[in-house]
């Protein structure tokens, strides 16, 4: 058998064919840095007019594009998946610490290309800065070592360095595949403003250090370079100036900042929204529905996890012929491969109620029920399944409780007990009450808000997955009902609906959560939020059209129907 997808050797035809397009999409970027840099407002509208066709704007572009191209693969070569933010310093000294190889390598790399673009900025705009050696005491004099020159370097020096170290130590190289699949490049016009601000905020971050640590050490470091040289020939060590003082140098250092700094910051961006995570994987099976569960099985390599369930996502709603393979592949020690890949699917969904879970609230007093709203439909007039009435048809059949008294309704989900099942009695009754006057109190508030709406970003940091995991899997189980030859599915739904259910529900109670007095919203992404409950709802309205005619032969557990009762009588 031939597999389904070989998802390592996609992974690479993916990356290598991102990779290619980013190095595309650097040459306007170059080519907008180079007109940045050679822009002059002092001839008004022809400036502009002459910087965009001007030979030193051309010879700029090609020293941009060729720093972003490096800047790219260094990226590349040094990107990883996981992430742990932190706001203090010592984490993130650790993280420098931690991959000394890498630290060195990007700091080295980033150094490097400030050397670079020094030299090429140094010989269209230098003019004094160009020159190493100056003659004060006449043509046949000795040669003195340019304090500009030497400033320069040092200027450049700090700059590649402090930006190799911000991106190592701000996390700016870690990330997770991208949540939400959109054009690509779109999403960089939101990107530009925030990276020319950035490259400016940097830069005179930078030259401000720079000239502080300069005015105490800087002419240490030349009498000791001029002493280094004078060691190979005649030179003198008295220099004629301070370019700190110079208000031509500050300009040449702040402009050459800002171009290095706007050519690194948007190859990033183009990193960032184009590129992902080198992938590396080694077992592959043959078997092509095994090699799909080990796709889905790779929590290790997002981009394989992520192409597994896109793939699992394709094959159940376009491949009548996958759908039956995996329905009928029942013969095998682990299970079938329908319990295996559901299970994959539900194992995504309940990661995502749980986290919703444990940032509820603690539990409210409970109030009492108020009476369901009556049907806007009419029992004659509604539409029948078998012959009995919509709203009779998960109930039809059942008996009903003692005394004639109506069904209890389903207890809310608790959210997790702060304190555990250690505390009892009054060292409990103590807990609860301090905390519940800390969070009446505005500073509890503020606190308990920032707390879960840090915690509730991760929720979605899969967001697309779990898009994918409730269509493929609601998809089997529709289609279950005319390929499923063997009944392997029948068995599973009601735990496939509990699952489903449960996740609607956490995701409307986190959405219409209230703080006080003013309303909030837990997710901060709250459009992943709306759009995962339209999913659900979606899926669970197609199940119940689907299955209408045997929702009573479903024999669904009774809380489990009073949930999906909604959907039969379409008013979720």
């Amino acid at each position: 058998a031939v597999a389904s997808a070989d998802f390592a050797k996609l992974a690479h035809i993916i990356l290598r064919q991102r990779f290619l397009r980013a190095c595309v999409y650097e040459v306007p970027f170059a080519y907008m840095v180079a007109v940045v840099a050679n822009l002059s407002f002092r001839t008004g509208v022809f400036s502009l007019l002459y910087a965009l066709v001007s030979p030193r704007t051309l010879g700029y572009t090609v020293a941009a594009y060729l720093a972003g191209v490096a800047s790219l693969i260094v990226h590349a070569q040094l990107f990883q998946v996981t992430r742990a933010a932190h706001s203090n310093h010592f984490p993130r000294l650790q993280r420098l610490l931690r991959h000394p190889a890498s630290t060195g390598t990007a700091v080295g790399v980033y150094v490097l290309l400030a050397y670079f673009l020094l030299i090429v900025h140094r010989a269209m705009f230098g003019g004094n800065f160009a020159r190493m050696w100056l003659y004060p005491e006449g043509a046949y004099g000795p040669p003195q070592l340019n304090p500009g020159w030497l400033a320069s370097w040092v200027f450049a020096t700090a700059m590649g360095a402090g930006y190799a170290l911000s991106l190592l130590a701000n996390e700016r190289l870690q990330l997770a595949f991208p949540a939400i699949e959109q054009s690509r490049i779109y999403a960089l016009k939101d990107r530009l403003p925030g990276s020319f601000a950035r490259a400016f905020g940097f830069a005179t971050g930078v030259l401000w250090r720079f000239w502080l640590g300069y005015f105490v050490f800087g002419w240490g470091l030349y009498r000791s370079v001029c002493g280094v040289l004078a060691r190979i020939f005649s030179t003198s060590a008295y220099g004629v100036g301070s370019p700190l003082l110079s208000a031509s140098s500050l300009i040449f250092w702040l402009h050459s900042g800002v171009l290095m700094t706007l050519t690194w910051e948007l190859a990033h961006q183009l990193f960032e929204t184009i590129l992902t995570e080198p992938t590396h994987i080694n077992e592959l099976s043959l078997d092509r529905n095994l090699c799909l569960l080990n796709g889905l099985k790779h929590s290790d390599s997002p981009l394989i996890q992520h192409l597994a369930f896109q793939e699992l996502y394709r094959l159940a709603t376009f491949s009548a012929e996958q759908r039956t393979e995996i329905l009928t592949d029942i013969d095998r020690p682990s299970g079938t491969m329908w319990t295996q890949i559901s299970g994959e699917c539900i194992g995504v969904i309940k990661a995502a109620t749980t986290q919703l879970q444990a940032q509820a609230p603690p539990p409210e007093k409970p109030k009492p029920a108020k009476p369901p709203l009556a049907s806007s439909f009419d029992a004659s007039v509604a539409v029948r399944a078998g012959g009995a009435p919509m709203k009779d048809i998960l109930q039809r059949n059942r008996r009903a409780p003692p005394n004639g008294q109506p069904p209890a309704p389903a207890e809310p989900t608790s959210s997790v007990d702060l304190f555990g099942i250690e505390a009892q009695g009054l060292e409990k009754y103590v807990l609860t009450a301090l905390r519940d006057m800390l969070m009446r109190s505005p500073l509890g508030q503020r606190i308990w808000s920032r707390s879960q709406r840090a915690r509730s970003i991760s929720t979605f940091s899969n967001f697309q997955q779990q898009v994918w995991a409730v269509r493929a899997l609601m998809r089997l189980v529709e289609r279950s009902i005319v390929e499923d030859q063997f009944g392997v599915v029948q068995a599973d739904i009601a735990s496939v609906l509990g699952c489903l259910l449960a996740y609607l529900t956490e995701l409307e109670r986190s959405a219409a959560q209230t703080d006080g007095t003013t309303a909030y919203n837990v997710q901060a992404a709250s459009r992943q939020t709306v759009a995962m409950v339209q999913v659900l709802r979606n899926s669970l309205y197609t199940f119940t059209t689907t299955f209408y005619e045997y929702l009573e032969a479903l024999k669904l557990p009774p809380a489990l129907a009073r949930q999906l009762q909604p959907f039969a009588d379409f008013k979720a």
